[in-house]
């Protein structure tokens, strides 16, 4: 019997969801920006014909400082990697003060763990082919689209 007992102790200690609470400090995932015309208009289709292309989160706030986009995101899991991508489009906007939609897309690594989890990504805006200064970014009107929810979107600067 206490065998039995044992055995039974062990297993709800190595369960996915005590190791979620465990890792969830070291499980950082992948932050990017793809800035790709013909991948923008893929996810925007996509997102108009309500197909799913991206794993589900929440956006819960959205602010910058200086050149760096600070998007806070919670989604479940807790046992692998998830990655985010800011896909931007490649057409630069000619209007003042600019205006930008951009869409945020998950991917959860297959990730079935339940753990309810916040993360703030950060994007510098002042690499990839942006080469956003923090002056453009002050005043720019930037709308964040959730890749797996399109109803939900942030806005920065209104």
């Amino acid at each position: 019997m206490k065998v039995l007992q044992i055995s039974f102790f062990l297993f709800l200690f190595s369960s996915c969801e005590e190791s979620a609470v465990d890792q969830t400090s070291s499980l950082k995932g992948i932050s990017k920006v793809t800035v790709d015309q013909k991948q923008f208009e893929i996810t925007w289709e996509n997102l108009q014909s309500d197909r799913q292309s991206s794993d589900p989160f929440k956006l819960k706030a959205l602010r910058h400082e200086d050149s760096i986009l600070f998007i806070d995101v919670a989604y479940s899991g807790g046992c692998s990697t998830h990655n985010f991508e800011l896909v931007w489009p490649e057409v630069t906007t000619m209007i003042y003060p600019p205006r930008y939609t951009v869409v945020l897309m998950h991917g959860a690594n297959d990730d079935s763990c339940e753990a309810y989890l916040s993360e703030t990504l950060q994007f510098d805006l002042s690499k990839y082919e942006l080469g956003l200064s923090p002056d453009v970014i002050d005043i720019m009107d930037l709308t964040i689209i959730n890749g797996s929810n399109p109803d939900e979107s942030l806005k920065l600067n209104n």
